[in-house]
């Protein structure tokens, strides 16, 4: 109990162990009143082992193969087709900074751990059976399956896991940072500790490391034994093998990889966990918005996360359909280039975004104004920071200021066949039209566009102007924003897609990353969004994004995230008989 505050904290402290506060209402209370780190840290153990070490429970009895749980009416049809809207140039899970990759991945990867259900703040068990830590959170311990084995025969035992992280931490690419932001040697701070089990040290309290070994984005164990057979003196870490091919222990194992075109899995007979209900999943690259209308609304597919609004307002009416809709923790924006374009112009352009526009005609209300690249629902987020809107005379005297004439042309790229990236483009083009500014749009593949924003491409030749977008891969302001506007985090070692480089940016993330207090957390992620939307802007922060996944009827099992975006728990998906 801190000595300090000793009425808030027994009522935070019987309030966590009665179960009433999920962790991260504890983490946050604790937090606003101010409570030293070591309360916060006892609190959160508390709310999650009533007094006891920690510990995940074991999953439930496994039904034998053909085994059907207890009441269900299930299907005989055990393919299920989900839609994708472009390619994955990058299939190495521990590289790929991309969404519709992790996407894939859960099907074939796993993490030692996963969200569970709808939290961000909650766990349960994916490749691990338990975890446990110690009361100030430097010591985390994960017990495997003794049964665990990849999908190339080797057996994913502690030793392969600590491999698994050691080449992610050393390859150093894309999001490393998930991980490196808490273990920065793993020959020192993984240990293991028997077959099944292995320990990470800290070199202080982590709370957050639990949150961030759930991310489905870099901590997905790979095969050591497919590394060490397929890394040369050139790729020491076999990135080129990885990138084209798949070798996990997750519940499917791939049979077909055609990039651009679709992937095939089938079930992994020897997978440790419990048998999924599909024996095949097919993820079919449909790059045409109507074209992935039609697919859903004929039952040749079965589910979708890439459907535009104005379709979804259509597709609601379908009796064969089910529209399952979420708030997320996503953030919408248009980067611009920070080598072309200096502040003023930046800030121009700013003021020239259509806002209220793109929210109303564009995303159909399936969004809402935000004031930078931190969503309202991440911890860190700062609701006194104004908020854009459009102002064309602002913009003209901003970007007259800046050195541009009227005439001058700048490029825009989006993704082509992306209605939604088209409608906001155009809307973009005919504003700065009217104050003399030519636009130029130029449509590309969305790999060729992932490829070009997540790789070493110099910004002198990049557009001026990319889509894009991010949520955080767990519930954490630094983790927003670090991999996209640190300078540390350009080209290929992160997705700072613009080169982004701000020296008092880079100072304060490096003070948040180690914040301790909520008031501290506001503070600094308040001071680097003013910079990052208003004195130095690196990007048009356009809105809040709601999503929603189209299914038809008889799907059931399925469970969004507001971290695990357009992505599908595979393992507990099923189809109903109707």
């Amino acid at each position: 109990m801190d000595p300090r505050r000793p009425e808030e904290s027994l009522a935070l402290l019987l309030a966590a162990r009665s179960g009433r506060l999920t962790r991260r209402q504890i983490l946050s209370r604790g937090l606003a009143l101010g409570l030293s780190t070591p309360t916060i840290l006892a609190l959160l153990a508390a709310c999650s082992r009533g007094g006891e070490t920690p510990t995940a429970p074991a999953p439930a009895a496994t039904p034998q193969p053909g085994q059907t749980p207890t009441g269900r009416r299930e299907s005989t049809n055990r393919e299920f087709v989900v839609l994708f809207i472009g390619g994955v140039p990058d299939l190495d899970p521990q590289s790929a900074y991309d969404n519709q990759a992790s996407a894939l991945f859960l099907a074939c990867y796993e993490m030692l751990i996963k969200l569970k259900g709808e939290s961000t703040f909650d766990y349960e068990p994916m490749l691990a059976r338990e975890w446990s830590h110690n009361d100030n959170f430097t010591e985390f311990t994960f017990k495997l399956p003794p049964n665990a084995v990849f999908h190339d025969g080797s057996p994913c035992d502690a030793d392969a896991v600590k491999r698994s992280f050691t080449r992610f931490l050393r390859m150093g690419r894309g999001p490393v940072n998930v991980i490196s932001r808490f273990v920065e040697d793993p020959d020192q701070q993984i240990q293991v500790v028997d077959t099944t089990t292995i320990k990470f040290v800290m070199t202080k309290p982590q709370p957050l490391f639990l949150a961030a070994m759930a991310s489905e984005y870099g901590p997905l164990i790979v095969s050591p034994k497919a590394w060490d057979e397929h890394k040369t003196a050139d790729d020491e870490f076999a990135h080129d093998w990885f990138s084209q091919n798949i070798v996990g222990t997750g519940p499917y194992k791939p049979v077909e990889l055609l990039q651009q075109e679709r992937f095939v899995f089938e079930r992994f007979e020897q997978y440790h966990g419990e048998r999924p209900f599909f024996d095949r999943i097919i993820a079919r690259v449909v790059p045409e918005d109507a074209t992935r209308r039609q697919l859903m609304e004929t039952g040749e597919a079965h589910a979708c996360a890439y459907i535009n609004p104005e379709d979804l307002l259509a597709m609601k009416q379908n009796p064969n359909l089910q529209i399952v809709e979420y708030d997320t923790t996503e953030v919408d924006w248009i980067r611009m280039n920070y080598a072309r374009l200096n502040a003023k112009a930046r800030q121009g352009f700013c003021y020239a975004w259509p806002y209220q526009e793109v929210i109303e005609k564009v995303l159909r209300g399936y969004a809402k104004p935000i004031n930078g690249p931190i969503a309202d629902t991440v911890i860190g987020y700062d609701p006194s920071i104004p908020t854009y809107t459009t102002d064309l005379q602002k913009a003209k005297q901003l970007l007259s200021e800046a050195g541009i004439k009227e005439g001058d042309t700048f490029t825009y790229m989006y993704s082509s066949g992306d209605q939604t990236d088209a409608a906001m483009a155009q809307l973009f083009q005919a504003n700065l039209a009217q104050i003399g500014i030519r636009l130029e749009l130029q449509q590309v593949e969305r790999a060729a566009l992932l490829e070009l924003a997540y790789g070493d491409t110099p910004p002198e030749q990049r557009p001026h102007f990319m889509s894009g977008g991010w949520w955080p891969d767990y519930n954490d302001s630094w983790n927003q924003i670090y991999p996209n506007y640190h300078s540390d985090s350009v080209g290929s070692k992160g997705s700072n897609a613009m080169f982004y480089q701000n020296p008092e940016v880079d100072r304060l993330m490096n003070q948040l990353k180690d914040a301790a207090t909520e008031d501290e957390i506001r503070r600094l992620t308040g001071q680097i969004v003013r910079i990052l939307t208003w004195d130095d802007p690196a990007a048009i922060f356009y809105a809040q994004i709601k999503k929603a996944t189209v299914l038809q009827k008889d799907i059931r099992g399925y469970v969004p995230n507001p971290i695990y975006i357009n992505s599908y728990n595979f393992w507990a998906m099923w189809r109903e008989a109707l």
